[in-house]
């Protein structure tokens, strides 16, 4: 049965392009400058600032950088993904289920301090 992982990353890694996302790898790591594509489908905005990709744990990255090229596995991208994945998941509340980490975002409405009036053809 095949897993599938999420990670998070922020907007500015990312470009849209026809049908592709464009993801660019983090700075912080041995493919700083390479870029990988994913399915357009297969990426999601989440805010202003950002957004996640769906992967299986099977897939294999093909990452570029001019002419170079190289192959990595799921396992690998989630590694150096971590650092970044980990700092932007403590800005959303998370749970668990089912081995995957899902955001549940809450929202407690401001209290209101006005008086409400209801017009009369509203009232039956």
């Amino acid at each position: 049965m095949v897993t599938w992982h999420k990670i998070y990353i922020y907007n500015e890694q990312i470009e849209q392009w026809d049908n592709q996302a464009i993801i660019e790898m983090p700075s912080d790591n041995e493919f700083a400058g390479y870029f990988f594509l994913l399915p357009k489908k297969m990426v999601f905005t989440i805010s202003t600032n950002f957004s996640y990709f769906y992967f299986p744990d099977n897939w294999k990255f093909q990452l570029k950088k001019h002419t170079e090229k190289t192959q990595i596995d799921a396992v690998k991208m989630i590694a150096l993904f971590q650092k970044d994945n980990d700092k932007i998941m403590q800005t959303f509340q998370t749970k668990k289920v089912n081995n995957s980490i899902i955001s549940v975002r809450t929202h407690i409405p401001k209290k209101m301090e006005k008086d409400v009036s209801i017009a009369n053809d509203l009232i039956r």
